[in-house]
């Protein structure tokens, strides 16, 4: 089912090409349109979609609205996991800048010093 939904005034509403009442199209309307798509979640969410993206409200059906919301925060959650995902797999797969493996280099020798000298000052201390 297409549903073209323009022209959205505090007044009226143009639904594929006819101009409403906008109380009409937000209670009656969305309210067969939902009946019509009878247990077909998938045809509620897309009616309930295109009444939400025109900015019209959804309180007038229970259905719809608990169904569109609940679509709109699984879609969220989908978009941050694969987001996670790309940010995991792009550190992974990333390589050190040469400024990185410097510094890296130079920890690991500064470390490597700190662990002579602590050493030798414990042979020292033993008279070694």
């Amino acid at each position: 089912m297409y549903i073209a939904i323009t022209a959205v005034t505090p007044e009226s509403a143009t639904i594929n090409g006819q101009e409403l009442a906008r109380e009409y199209v937000e209670t009656v309307l969305l309210g067969l349109l939902v009946a019509s798509a009878g247990e077909n979640h998938a045809g509620i969410v897309k009616v309930a979609e295109a009444f939400a993206l025109a900015g019209l409200n959804l309180e007038a059906h229970p259905k719809a609205s608990r169904l569109y919301e609940g679509h709109r925060i699984e879609k969220q959650r989908e978009k941050e996991r694969r987001e996670a995902e790309v940010r995991a797999h792009a550190e992974r797969c990333r390589e050190p800048s040469r400024q990185e493996i410097a510094e890296y280099h130079a920890e690991k020798e500064r470390r490597a010093r700190e662990i002579r000298e602590h050493g030798a000052r414990l042979r020292a201390a033993r008279g070694r």
